[in-house]
């Protein structure tokens, strides 16, 4: 696991420092049988969602989960941010710098950031016919 966590910061490190290329691509070598499963979700954000850097209409989010760690990425401002799960009350949280994805159930999916201008927020929704959540922060 913590092999998996090193792969994880690397691959960010590297993704955020590229100026080289447009897009990037993160492997990530697991030992053992752990299973790695991916799932695509599209969100549809209110008003806020733009001012948060989100797109104006329906976007993917992408659901990594393996070896005891789960990511979400999120385009924002027109790149692709790694969140990695942290601990939640309730729901899925997931953490990137500034901004916080949080699934809080029945409570709705709210994207969050705390900057020097404050903090601003959007809820969002999942848009019907996407697939169905995996199980996220497990």
């Amino acid at each position: 696991m913590k092999y998996f966590v090193k792969l994880i910061v690397i691959g960010v490190a590297v993704a955020c420092c590229s100026t080289t290329s447009d897009a990037t691509d993160l492997t990530i070598k697991l030992t053992g049988s752990d299973a790695i499963s991916r799932n695509i979700e599209t969100f549809q954000c209110d008003v806020q969602g733009p001012q948060l850097g989100l797109p104006a209409g329906p976007f993917p989010v992408e659901y990594l989960n393996g070896a005891g760690n789960s990511l979400a990425v999120l385009p924002i401002q027109g790149q692709s941010l790694i969140f990695v799960n942290v601990v939640s009350g309730s729901g899925a949280r997931y953490a990137s710098g500034r901004y916080i994805w949080w699934d809080a159930g029945s409570r709705g999916v709210h994207l969050y950031s705390d900057s020097l201008e404050g903090k601003k927020e959007t809820s969002c929704q999942t848009i019907k016919g996407s697939q169905p959540p995996a199980e996220r922060g497990k």
